[in-house]
């Protein structure tokens, strides 16, 4: 469900049909420099094995877990890669001679959904990304919304506990850190008796959690349980906030079993969204899965035409 993060390297079209693709260890360790490199020598594999030369790519886009300027390229702030000032558009512009798009990896997914997934005709939407962190991008009028400061979307920044727990972003009380992918297993490791004898390996990933809370374990259910009421918070609040006529989920946590995420979450919503709209909102799990970040960032350069 939920595996180590990872990069996805991809061929697509104009219209977001995937002709294929790689993913390699995303490696934040190493630094920007090295892992833009590490993209740019599988680019020319994912190239390479088309037949196909650099020249001949329309443009690159990039989508990135983090604060980006779409207009400059630069990623302003990723806390959870260790990013700060780092120009991706402009280092693979001179690397590869095409034009490059860069957002933010949430963005890049809702614009996505809107142009070729289960959001398709609608003039405002939301695609909320549930993996390691947790972000969401939005879709007003047929237009990425990035906000005056550029910094929309960051639904798992919400404020949910004061002074509660420290998050990467340097702030306390997060959604992140409760319902986050990082914070699930941690939280799973701190309050589940015998973990590693109930899984019998000595990892454990966020589908082990669920698996857990499927099989009736209390500690488990009680932890995906909060996890459904701090995003069920995020998205009421984003819902009164911003009238969007539809959320979509994905992520790796997005695929968890319907009766612990998507049919609770839709039930929390039902019951303490605005009365008007709590109802009428839609609620899906995305149609384009995991690979909505990737097919959006393709499709970036239609927001310059």
């Amino acid at each position: 469900m939920l595996e180590e993060p990872t990069i996805k390297v991809g061929l697509l079209d104009e219209r977001g049909s995937i002709f294929c693709q790689k993913r390699l260890a995303t490696q934040p360790e190493l630094g920007p420099e090295a892992v833009i490199g590490n993209i740019a020598e599988v680019v020319r594999a994912v190239l390479s094995e088309r037949g196909m030369k650099p020249d001949q790519m329309n443009s690159i886009g990039i989508g990135v877990p983090g604060t980006t300027d779409a207009d400059t390229g630069v990623v302003i702030y990723a806390p959870n890669i260790f990013w700060r000032d780092v120009p991706v558009g402009p280092m693979l512009h001179s690397m590869f001679g095409v034009p490059v798009y860069a957002t933010q990896d949430t963005r890049a997914a809702a614009w996505a959904e809107y142009l070729v997934g289960k959001t398709q005709g609608l003039g405002s939407v939301a695609c909320i990304t549930l993996g390691t962190g947790i972000g969401c991008g939005l879709v007003f009028d047929g237009k990425i919304f990035h906000g005056a400061m550029n910094t929309a979307g960051e639904f798992g920044h919400q404020l949910v506990e004061i002074d509660g727990n420290s998050c990467n972003c340097g702030r306390k009380g997060c959604i992140e850190t409760y319902a986050g992918g990082l914070a699930i297993v941690r939280l799973a490791k701190e309050r589940i008796p015998n973990l590693w004898e109930l899984l019998g390996k000595d990892t454990v990933a966020v589908d082990d959690v669920y698996r857990l809370s499927e099989q009736g374990n209390p500690q488990a259910r009680k932890l995906t349980d909060e996890v459904v009421k701090y995003i069920g918070i995020g998205m009421v609040n984003l819902i009164n906030l911003t009238s969007v006529e539809m959320i979509c989920i994905s992520g790796g946590i997005s695929n968890a079993p319907d009766a612990l995420l998507l049919d609770p979450l839709v039930a929390f919503v039902r019951s303490r969204a605005y009365q008007t709209v709590a109802d009428r909102v839609q609620i899906r799990r995305s149609a384009l899965g995991d690979n909505a970040p990737l097919i959006g960032a393709s499709l970036l350069f239609r927001t310059r035409l």
